[in-house]
């Protein structure tokens, strides 16, 4: 009985120091990366996903990978920090009721392009963004419940145009593997 003890103890204190190894080197890894790299990091898994899980989306005729910000902290946090996004990568904002929309760049070290959509996931207009800019941009409109920001450039680039929609009921799924309920957003995939 010694024995295994021995053994249960030797294999804590060697997977206890791997593990401690492993952060080590993650944490390594993140600090010399010195860049913050946003996007490009779809999963497929069924667990609950999180705030960086990405999910695929159809604009027009472009494919695209978006993170939701479903909660108020998940709206403020936004892309803060995040030095550079993949090319079809973004966040959309989601929000439970259609009302005008401002956005700043506090904090946010690369110039977007952001776009205001209704809910029947419509485009109604798109501006550009620059980087950590204090100043707010604002949709003219009062009808937006969805907010999209992308690279700088990225509806251009892809001739995303007003009027260019995805289907909302789309994110029902999506938002309910986050974790909350689709007819919190007025999402239903019964559309």
């Amino acid at each position: 009985m010694s024995f295994f003890k021995k053994i249960s103890g030797r294999v804590a204190v060697l997977l206890g120091a791997s593990a401690l190894l492993s952060l080590f080197g993650l944490g390594a890894c993140m600090f010399f990366a010195g860049e913050k790299k946003c996007g490009g990091t779809y999963e497929t898994s069924r667990e609950r996903k999180s705030f960086d899980t990405e999910f695929p989306l159809k604009l027009g005729n472009v494919t695209i990978f978006v993170r939701l910000a479903l909660t108020e902290i998940e709206r403020q946090q936004g892309l803060t920090g995040c030095r550079g996004l993949a090319e079809n990568s973004g966040m959309l904002f989601v929000y439970p009721d259609e009302d005008s929309r401002g956005f700043w760049m506090r904090g946010v070290p690369i110039n977007l392009s952001i776009g205001f959509f209704d809910s029947g996931g419509h485009l109604l207009e798109k501006k550009e963004m620059r980087a950590n800019d204090f100043s707010v941009t604002s949709s003219k409109s009062d009808q937006v419940k969805f907010v999209l920001e992308m690279p700088e450039g990225w509806f251009e680039r892809n001739a995303i145009r007003t009027g260019t929609s995805f289907p909302p009921e789309v994110l029902a799924p999506f938002v309910a593997a986050r974790g909350f309920s689709p007819q919190k957003f007025e999402i239903s995939s019964e559309h």
